[in-house]
Formats: structure tokens, C-alpha cells, sequence
């Protein structure tokens, strides 16, 4: 196993630390395993210490966050092994069922070829998003909206939703069961939930945006994705933009709460345009520990007494999003303490952890639905349950390195080309990272407030005339 973790030096201690940490826990998480498109065992990431696979989004998100940089091997393994043989050809496998989101493999895996410039591998992750991508196009997408149903990206259990998928007469923890449960309000197209989520559309439009991007470098025609993708695009702003609120909305026609993931895709895909982009940054609600997954609260939770395990909370993997949207709309002071959050966590208790309190900063697993409640006519004390928070969550710590990558270094990998237009926090005035990989090399860029040096530089990786660089920030 190839583990290339770029080495940090930095007059942040609070940073260096908590970098410590988060290379920690992801080699932690890698370990031989097999499945899917995998003929033997080789180092595959798993979603946290306390699981024993990957998952499909987990997968996705560590490849897009930082696996593609500190470990080409182990992304593109794991990318793998969440795939699948079937009568469609290869597909993205659906862990655990979990159908609605497995499209995101294809945003991990496309850049996992842009940081590494694997043109080869870029053909297979065409053939295999093409493959499933036609599957949901035929089960899931609804023609009159133009949109695709489904729950939120990551939203697996019942406390991600309002009372109508949760507190029922037949409830469970997951979401799913709701169809089973529920067969009279089940929507007869596809899997059956009747929900549309702003964060799967978003995904669904990035998707048909990087179609879009490999049919150019393949030579093919992409004219079909980006029709589609603008479609999708203008449907998005029809059904879940809210001139009230000046947001988006979570559920369109369901539920008008803040999504803390759905917003951040929608920022950093570009569905929101300048004057929308300024109305979420002014309208969005930040606890004190971060961005919180859905917002406010779900009732049913607070009248036991706390928060939901999927609203109120604060997910450190939604922190690294919110932190590159914030980045992209040059929102630095927000951005500082968005890192600066997720720094002091990891340090206070010396892991990145699945999910915090959004208003006493501990880890915490949140209140949901029980998946075996001694009475389900009747809403008791064993209905509603405390979950927990699971330990060294990998997504939580590559969420992190993605700040740090792409944001504070300012990394922009397009495969051959490597863009770098770095930003220093305020409560840092140099940072050298070493080990940072690019074609056959490895650079040590150093960046330095007020430094005569240049702000930014590209380089190509068949001529990169220096390995070590300095960049000045001012």
C-alpha cells in the first residue's frame, strides 16, 4: 500500500495538530479488503473505525475530499469495490440499498483522475456512470418536474426528515421502510418515496456537469448533458428556491428547512447565481459549532428532549463543503472559523468524530426513530432512542485535509495541469506542505503572508522546472 500523507510545518498549532489527527484517522481506516469489482484483497478506505466496509457515498466523498491526493491506490481501489457486475453492465453499487445518492461515486471518481491524470481509468468511470446513470433516469426521474426523487444525499435515517417519514403510526429508523410501511402513499414510479431533496438534484445536475467534462476530454459528443444538466438546473431554481426565505428549500413542497449540504452543493455547482449565492450567505442560520445538517430541529426530538440525529447536528463531512463554498465566494472570515471549528474538535477529543452537538460542540449521535419500538400504534419512550456517534469517521477527516488541500493551498488539479492560488487564515502567516503529489512528482510549497512572491502559479506535468515552491499570500 502506497500512503503518501504530505507532511505540514505551520506557526498554527491548532492546525498541525489537528492535520496529525486527521492523517491518523484515515490510515487508521485502510485495511485490505474485497468486493465488487475487486478480484483479490488490496487497501481499500473504510467509512470509520467502527464499520468494517466501505460505503458507496463515503467512498465518493473521502476520493473527493483528499484520498485521491495522499493515496491514489487505495481511492481507485475503493471506487472499485463499490461497483458492480449486473445485466446492465458495470454499476455503482448501492451499499446497503441506499440507491438515491450512489450517483456521487462519479464526482469522487472523476477526481480522483484529475489529481492523477488517469485517463485510462476515466473511460471505465464513464462506462459505469453511464450504466447506472440510465437506471435512475428510467425509475427515478419524474418528467413533470424534472427532477429526481429520492431522499437527501447521505439522509439514510428517519431523523433527516419531517414527521410524515418519521413519527407514523409504522415507523423505523430508515427511511426506506417508509414504502413498506406506508403502501398507500407510495409514489408508484421507482423505489416509491414521494420526496424530492435539494441535495440529490444538485448532485444529479454536478453528475450530467462532468459528463459533460469527460465527453469533451473522450472526444465525444456531450451536447446531451449539458441539455440536461441546464434543464435540471432551472427546476431546481423553480421548485426549491424561496423568495420568502431567500433560500432553498429542503423538501420541495414538503419542507421549507435549511439544508446545510443541499445549500453547499447548490453554491458550489453553480445552480445559484450571484444574487441567490448573496441572499443564502445573508438568510443561512451557522450554530455555534457550524453549519447544522437540517435546520431548525425537528419537534418530535425536542420534546424528548434534545436533538435529532440528522437535524440540529453538526456533521463535520457538511463542514468541509460548507467550508469549500464559502472559499469559492471568497466568504474568508466565515471561512477562517469554519476551519478553525473543525480544528478545536479534533483537538479537544483527539479524533474527527461523526457528528456533533450543534449547541454544546460534544460528540454526539442524536435522537431517532428506534427500529424496534415495544409499541408502534403508540408514540412512547422506547419510540424515539439515542444513537451514536461514530468514532474516526474517515469523511470527517478528509473533510478537513480538503480545506487544507484546497482551499488554504488552493489546489486546482485538471490532470496534465495543476493551478495553485493559495489563501492564508487569519490565524496563520505561513504554511509548508511537502509530499503534495503532481505526475511523477512530489512538491513542497511553502506560502508566506506578505511575501514578494507570486500569488499563484500553473504549472504541467511534463515540465515543472522546480519542486519546491514558495507563494505569498497578502
Amino acid at each position: 500500500m502506497l500512503l503518501n500523507i504530505p507532511d505540514i510545518k505551520t506557526d498554527s498549532e491548532i492546525l498541525k495538530k489537528a492535520y496529525r489527527i486527521a492523517a491518523g484517522d484515515i490510515s487508521g481506516n485502510i485495511t485490505l479488503f474485497k468486493s465488487g469489482l475487486l478480484k483479490k484483497e488490496v487497501p481499500c478506505i473504510l467509512a470509520g473505525l467502527d464499520y468494517d466496509t466501505p460505503w458507496t457515498r463515503d467512498t465518493a466523498i473521502n476520493v473527493w475530499n483528499a484520498l485521491a491526493v495522499i493515496s491514489p491506490e487505495t481511492a481507485k481501489n475503493t471506487l472499485l469495490a463499490v461497483c458492480e457486475n449486473s445485466e446492465k453492465g458495470r454499476i455503482i453499487g448501492t451499499g446497503w440499498h441506499q440507491y438515491w445518492d450512489c450517483m456521487i461515486w462519479t464526482l469522487g471518481a472523476y477526481h480522483y483522475c484529475l489529481v492523477n491524470n488517469d485517463n485510462g481509468f476515466l473511460k471505465t468511470v464513464f462506462e459505469i456512470t453511464l450504466n447506472t446513470l440510465k437506471i435512475y433516469e428510467n425509475n427515478e426521474f419524474d418528467k413533470d418536474k424534472n427532477l429526481f426523487g429520492g431522499p437527501a444525499v447521505y439522509g439514510d435515517g428517519a431523523g433527516a426528515y419531517p414527521d410524515k417519514y418519521g413519527l407514523s403510526e409504522n415507523f423505523s429508523s430508515s427511511v426506506l421502510d417508509w414504502v413498506e410501511r406506508n403502501p398507500d402513499k407510495r409514489n408508484p414510479k421507482g423505489y416509491g418515496l414521494p420526496m424530492f431533496s435539494l441535495s440529490t438534484n444538485c448532485m444529479y445536475y454536478m453528475v450530467y456537469k462532468v459528463c459533460e467534462k469527460i465527453s469533451e476530454k473522450l472526444n465525444t459528443d456531450g451536447a446531451e448533458f449539458k441539455e440536461k444538466a441546464e434543464k435540471l438546473k432551472i427546476a431546481v431554481n423553480k421548485y426549491f428556491w424561496n423568495e420568502k426565505k431567500g433560500s432553498y428549500d429542503y423538501l420541495a413542497g414538503e419542507c421549507d428547512y435549511q439544508e446545510g449540504l443541499g445549500i453547499s452543493f447548490a453554491i458550489l455547482s453553480g445552480i445559484a447565481d450571484g444574487e441567490k449565492t448573496d441572499l443564502l450567505f445573508k438568510n443561512i442560520y451557522i450554530s455555534e459549532h457550524g453549519i447544522p445538517c437540517v435546520w431548525p430541529c425537528y419537534e418530535r426530538y425536542l420534546k424528548k428532549g434534545n436533538l435529532g440525529r440528522h437535524s440540529g447536528t453538526v456533521w463535520p463531512f457538511i463542514q468541509g463543503f460548507w467550508g469549500q463554498s464559502l472559499m469559492k465566494e471568497k466568504q474568508f472570515r466565515a471561512f477562517d472559523e469554519n476551519l478553525r471549528l473543525m480544528a478545536e474538535k479534533a483537538l479537544k477529543d483527539g479524533q474527527f468524530a461523526e457528528i456533533y452537538h450543534s449547541i454544546t460542540g460534544e460528540i454526539y449521535g442524536g435522537l431517532q426513530e428506534n427500529n424496534n419500538p415495544k409499541n408502534q400504534k403508540d408514540i412512547g419512550v422506547n419510540d424515539i432512542v439515542m444513537w451514536k456517534s461514530a468514532r474516526r469517521q474517515s469523511w470527517s477527516a478528509t473533510a478537513f485535509l480538503s480545506l487544507i488541500y484546497y482551499c488554504v493551498l488552493g489546489l486546482q488539479y485538471n490532470g496534465d495541469v495543476l493551478r495553485i492560488k493559495p489563501y492564508l487564515p487569519g490565524f496563520l502567516n505561513e504554511i509548508t506542505v511537502s509530499g503534495i503529489p503532481f505526475g511523477k512528482d512530489r512538491l513542497k510549497i511553502t506560502v508566506k503572508r506578505n511575501s514578494d512572491a507570486p500569488k499563484e502559479i500553473i504549472l504541467y506535468s511534463d515540465n515543472v522546472e522546480c519542486l519546491e515552491i514558495e507563494l505569498g499570500y497578502c
